[in-house]
């Protein structure tokens, strides 16, 4: 196998497999933004690219000038989110506007 041969296979798997996730970000954009219009909740929902999401969702924050942040968490242990670390802890540490972290409680009987 000649080895432009590879590249352009690898290049076209990748690609292919980067416009699955755009595609994916970009329904789920489109559902939680409509959830905000169903609820008649005034708020915008935004796909961000950073290295961490604690750092992505404060700057984005700071970026459009939030008034707040709404965080959910995901009850990690104490070990795991010290190893792990935690976006809601980060947020909560570094945001200059105020944070809500919602603690998600399933219930019986309910879909996720």
């Amino acid at each position: 196998m000649r080895a432009e041969a590879f590249t352009e296979s690898v290049e076209e798997k990748v690609g292919g497999s980067l416009d699955k996730e755009r595609a994916r970000h970009l329904e789920t954009v489109k559902k939680f933004s409509k959830l905000l219009e169903n609820s008649k909740i005034l708020g915008e929902v935004n796909a961000i690219d950073s290295k961490s999401p604690g750092e992505g969702i404060v700057q984005a924050a700071k970026e459009i000038h939030a008034s707040f942040i709404v965080t959910g968490t995901r009850g990690l242990g104490k070990v795991r989110r010290t190893i792990l670390g935690s976006v809601s802890d980060y947020i909560l540490r570094h945001a200059p506007m105020p944070v809500v972290v919602c603690k998600y409680v399933e219930k019986k009987g309910c879909e996720k």
